[in-house]
């Protein structure tokens, strides 16, 4: 009867599987974003499958030459947001940051597909995935900060939501699903603190500046509409429709204000470097910063630490005091014998 059972669980098709490999994480509790993000990552892998190997393919005709054949496929493409529900298709190579995700995705469903016995090994354990650069992302410069925060006033819909989310997240470092997800019962204006929903579902306290706060009652009070559904009365931030905002909606108006500002990157994790940088570099300790941005261990913190000081040398050859007092004593031979 068991034998019987696992033939008729292997002839699942991969799309049941995967739909069973999502729900399963639903109910462990993983966060609504992370299954959103290998949702999207497996339906990729699903359009290959179905595309190399036609509509009749079950799981157990999963090989690692299909997680191979994925991968290469994803480093050979030349067009961006081919099916992306708002962002238009443009010419150029995937990140290799994005191709590297839809790797580990496909690995952890072989993991968890083998785990359940619907797999008679994990084919795709032996999956090699492309090297990651090693390299710091920069952060923006001031300059560049301020260029973004002028920009999103002048040149985007929503300018008062679309400034207070910028000012909020180069603010406190938030990641994007903590500040779709900010709800204003969570907000503490008088003290000065976000109560936000981290990695994990664990929350978190964390302060907010002056003008970040004004930002923000600024979009609460004169341009944030009343909601459609009054079960969303809680939710800070809106798209045009009165609905919350989706992450693809934040991601449009970061291509915009990239766009309209002339950087070259720019994106929501790119402000929480940029805080985490400037934080250290205006007197903030690694301790406290770790803290603000929820990190688990103070080795994802210490990153930051390197490209704040380089900041800090720039500024010591400018700034010198000794330089700057341009003194030029006379240095030169042996001292004179009293």
């Amino acid at each position: 009867m068991t034998v019987k059972r696992n033939a008729e669980l292997m002839r699942m098709s991969l799309e049941k599987a995967i739909e069973l490999y999502l729900a399963t994480l639903a109910t462990e509790g993983k966060s609504p974003s992370y299954i959103d993000w290998l949702k999207d990552r497996l339906r990729y892998f699903t359009v290959f499958i179905h595309k190399t190997h036609g509509e009749t393919f079950n799981l157990q005709d999963l090989t690692l030459e299909d997680g191979r054949g994925f991968v290469r496929e994803l480093m050979e493409r030349d067009v961006k947001y081919s099916s992306h529900p708002l962002l238009e298709s443009r010419g150029g190579k995937l990140a290799i940051q994005y191709i590297h995700g839809c790797g580990r995705s496909v690995r952890s469903f072989s993991s968890w597909a083998y785990e359940e016995g619907y797999l008679e090994e994990n084919i795709m354990q032996r999956l090699k995935l492309p090297r990651l650069p090693t390299t710091q992302p920069e952060p923006l410069s001031e300059e560049e900060i301020r260029k973004v925060l002028a920009v999103s006033l002048d040149h985007t819909l929503e300018r008062l939501r679309n400034y207070s989310m910028l000012m909020l997240f180069l603010d406190t470092g938030l990641r994007l699903n903590e500040l779709i997800t900010l709800k204003q019962s969570r907000i503490d204006f008088v003290m000065g603190e976000l109560t936000v929903l981290g990695k994990g579902n664990k929350e978190r306290k964390v302060p907010i500046g002056s003008q970040a706060r004004k930002a923000l009652i600024d979009y609460l009070t004169k341009e944030r509409p009343e909601p459609e559904n009054p079960r969303d009365a809680d939710c800070v931030y809106l798209n045009a429709d009165r609905h919350p905002i989706s992450r693809e909606v934040v991601e449009k108006v970061f291509q915009r204000v990239k766009k309209a500002a002339g950087l070259k990157h720019f994106y929501p994790h790119i402000c929480r470097h940029t805080f985490s940088v400037r934080y250290l570099i205006n007197g903030g300790d690694v301790f406290s910063l770790q803290k603000i941005l929820g990190h688990t261990s103070l080795e994802m913190t210490r990153k930051y630490v390197n490209l704040a000081s380089g900041d800090v040398k720039d500024k010591h050859r400018k700034f010198s005091p000794m330089d700057n007092l341009n003194f030029r004593g006379k240095t030169r031979g042996r001292p004179r014998l009293q």
